[in-house]
């Protein structure tokens, strides 16, 4: 459980046990927003309505002091009880009396109340504890260290949470990118078996005229031009056509 508060500190979400409410001799007033657990980036304010009676309960071993959630229209604040917010009105004489109780600890709860047509209640469930944590007077000089260094722990969650998002983020692209060189590397491979299978063809073609690289040319005639391999003569236009056929599997 987790909480933020307004007319005390900066909306910093706390831990259970983790805030401390300053108080004033005088009215205060103290509007409260509730979550399931502030740990997790995806906490959601829990839903106050439905009967719900919230309670800010300052406790001594000999004193209670119990003040039910604000519904006047006096208060600067608009109350969204269904996004988790609740008000209080600490009154001059409650908080005359609770700083003077030797205890520093408050608790927010909550009863389930169903009612009848008068609106006088006729079931209430148990007290659920929703929140607990610490007061102290905010005339004090004291520096409220601890606060500080909850501010200082989140602020470095926060940015651990961030370094998290971004790792992962990097690995994502580095997956991709390793996927897609897996696929130029299979695409080369099939090239080069390829090539291979043309360079194959093109020798059984070249062994058909095997040292054909150092033929000696001699003209028969003025008309036409043989070439002598091996003691066989071949044409010139049978020599073009056989280079033609070579280029053409190489092409293909």
């Amino acid at each position: 459980m987790a909480v933020t508060i307004k007319g005390n500190t900066s909306n910093v979400i706390y831990g259970k046990g983790d805030i401390c409410l300053k108080l004033n001799p005088f009215d205060n007033y103290r509007l409260f927003t509730l979550y399931d657990d502030w740990r997790s980036e995806d906490r959601r304010p829990i839903d106050l309505s439905n009967n719900q009676k919230i309670y800010l309960v300052f406790k001594s071993k000999k004193k209670e002091i119990r003040i039910p959630e604000y519904t006047g229209i006096e208060s600067e604040y608009s109350v969204d009880k269904v996004n988790g917010q609740v008000l209080f009105k600490i009154s001059k004489k409650n908080a005359i009396d609770i700083l003077s109780m030797d205890s520093n600890i408050f608790y927010i709860t909550r009863v389930y109340e169903m009612t009848d047509y008068t609106g006088s209640s006729v079931v209430s469930s148990d007290e659920e504890v929703l929140y607990t944590g610490q007061w102290k007077d905010e005339s004090s000089n004291t520096i409220d260290s601890y606060t500080s260094q909850i501010k200082n722990l989140m602020s470095m969650l926060e940015d651990r949470n961030r370094q998290i998002r971004e790792l992962m983020e990097s690995n994502v692209k580095l997956m991709n990118q390793n996927a897609e060189l897996v696929n130029q590397l299979d695409a080369a491979q099939e090239n080069v078996e390829k090539m291979s299978s043309t360079i194959s063809d093109m020798e059984v073609e070249l062994g058909k005229y095997k040292d054909g690289e150092e033929y000696v040319g001699e003209v028969i005639n003025d008309v036409s031009k043989y070439t002598i391999i091996e003691g066989k003569n071949y044409t010139e236009e049978q020599m073009k056509e056989a280079l033609n056929h070579l280029e053409t599997i190489y092409q293909d």
